[in-house]
This record gives structure tokens, sequence and C-alpha cells, in this order.
């Protein structure tokens, strides 16, 4: 078996919006968990069809490290300590395996609870 020589293509950047994406789709696919609601703004924004992720906010330091502050609601009923940990947990896999970043932290910040289905 030959080795592999490591070549150096140049560099590879990740913007903050995809990031952003693969956080937003793990809120999305966990059971009783919703994204903060768009304003008109967000609606708009998302007509003329740029994304935009209401209550997610991506921050990258002088050192690369990257922290995610992302706001949430809870269905009513369900234990808020145990969604927002596991929520948070989620997130970390999720970023850390799907861009291999150096995340700081991942602050999930519950803004209310949505009653109903």
């Amino acid at each position: 078996m030959r080795e592999k020589d490591n070549v150096d293509l140049g560099f590879i950047k990740i913007h903050k919006k995809v990031i952003a994406e693969i956080v937003n789709a793990v809120i999305d696919e966990f059971e009783g968990v919703g994204p903060v609601e768009k304003d008109f703004a967000g609606n708009l924004k998302d007509i003329l069809g740029d994304k935009n992720f209401p209550g997610t906010r991506i921050i990258v330091d002088r050192n690369n490290k990257v922290a995610i502050d992302v706001k949430i609601k809870v269905q009513y009923g369900l234990n808020i300590p145990e969604v927002a940990r596991s929520t948070q947990e989620a997130i970390r896999k999720a970023v850390e395996k799907t861009v291999d970043v150096d995340l700081k932290n991942v602050n999930v910040n519950v803004q209310g609870i949505e009653r109903g289905e």
C-alpha cells in the first residue's frame, strides 16, 4: 500500500449561512422543538430568495472558533431543560460532523412555548 502525499490545493471557506442551515435542519427534525417565527423582513427576504434564519446567530472569533446562538420554541408539556440540552447536543454533533469546525459553544435560548399540535 502506498502512503498518500498531502498536497495543499488551497483553502476551503464555509459561509455562516451553511452552518445556520444545518442548525435549522436539526431543529426542524427535532420532535417538540421549532424555530422562532420570522418577522416581516424575514418573510420578505424569503420571497426574494435570500434564506433567512431568525433566531440563529453564528459567530466566528479571531481563532476561527465558532459559537452558535439559537432561539427555539418548545412544545407545551415537555421538559424544557431536557429538550434544550438534547437540542444543543444534536446541533453540536451535526455541525462537527458536517462541516468539521472547531465549536466554542452552542447556546440554546428557549424563547417560547408552542401550544396546540
